[in-house]
C-alpha cells in the first residue's frame, strides 16, 4: 500500500477495526493538500458500520502530525488545503463509528485538531501537543478544546500556543489514557475493541447525542466557517458581519 494515507483492517474478537495512518514520516506527517485529499477520500470510502466497528487514527514514523505543511507551494494561497481541513473536521463529526486517536511524538496545529476531532485520545507519555493558530494568524483551536478541557485551560493552550506535554493533556482531560512510547496504536485498538463489543446502533446514537447536547457540532461549524471565510478573503473574519452570513445557513 502506498500513498500519504494508509488503511488497515484489524480483526478483533468484536469485529474489524479500521486503522488509518497518516504517512509522510519524512516531514512528521505534515498535512499538505495531497494528504488531506487522500484522508477525505479514505473517510468517504469507509465500509458501513455493520462491516467495521471502530476507527483508529494515527501517524507513521513516531509522530502523529506536525500540522499544516507550511512549506507546501500552493497557487491559491492555501484555500483548497483549508477547505479539505474543514471537510475532514465535518467528516469526523458525521462518522457513525467510535473514533480514537493514537498519538505518538507531536500533534501540532492541524494535527492536534485531528486528534481532538476523535472521540477519545490515547497518547504516549512523551508526546507533545500544540495549538499555534495565534502564532500563524489562523482562528482555530477553540471548537473542540473548550468542551474537552474547559474555558480557561483552552484559553491558556490556544492563546499562548505553548507546548502541552501529554501528561498535562491527560490531567486536563484532553487525553484519556497515557501509555509508554510506541504503545499508543495497540492501546487505541484495544479501546476500540472494547467499544466494538457494545451495541453498534446504540453507540452510534450516543455519539450523535454527545455531539448535539454538548454543542460540539455548532462550535465546529462556526470555526469551520471562520476558516473558510479567512481562506476566501485572506483576512481574519469579522464576528459581526462575516460569520453570521456563512454560519447560519450551514447549521443543521
Amino acid at each position: 500500500m502506498t500513498g500519504p494515507v494508509r488503511t488497515e483492517h484489524v480483526d478483533t474478537p468484536n469485529g474489524a477495526i479500521v486503522v488509518v495512518t497518516l504517512h509522510r514520516p519524512e516531514v512528521r506527517n505534515a498535512l499538505d493538500t495531497g494528504l488531506l485529499a487522500a484522508l477525505v477520500d479514505t473517510l468517504d470510502d469507509l465500509p458501513p458500520p455493520g462491516e467495521v466497528r471502530g476507527l483508529v487514527l494515527t501517524g507513521a514514523g513516531g509522530a502523529f502530525s506536525a500540522g499544516a505543511d507550511i512549506h507546501e507551494a500552493t497557487t491559491d494561497g492555501g484555500r483548497r488545503r483549508m477547505e479539505l481541513f474543514t471537510t475532514v473536521h465535518e467528516q469526523l463529526l458525521d462518522l457513525r463509528l467510535p473514533t480514537v486517536a493514537a498519538i505518538e511524538g507531536v500533534a501540532i496545529g492541524g494535527g492536534a485538531e485531528l486528534a481532538g476531532g476523535c472521540d477519545v485520545r490515547i497518547a504516549a507519555r512523551d508526546a507533545v501537543l500544540r495549538f499555534p493558530g495565534a502564532i500563524y494568524g489562523v482562528p482555530v483551536g477553540v471548537a473542540r478544546t473548550v468542551g474537552q478541557v474547559g474555558l480557561s485551560v483552552a484559553k491558556d493552550w490556544v492563546l499562548s500556543s505553548r507546548d502541552v506535554p501529554a501528561e498535562e493533556a491527560e490531567r486536563r482531560g484532553f487525553v484519556q489514557q497515557l501509555v509508554e512510547p510506541g504503545a499508543a496504536r495497540e492501546a487505541a485498538i484495544g479501546w476500540a475493541t472494547v467499544v466494538a463489543g457494545r451495541d453498534a446502533a446504540t453507540v452510534a446514537l450516543l455519539g450523535s447525542v454527545f455531539d448535539q447536547q454538548s454543542g460540539l457540532r455548532d462550535r465546529v461549524m462556526f470555526e469551520n466557517d471562520a476558516l473558510r471565510s479567512q481562506a476566501e478573503t485572506g483576512q481574519l473574519p469579522d464576528l459581526g458581519t462575516d460569520l453570521p452570513r456563512t454560519v447560519r445557513p450551514r447549521r443543521h
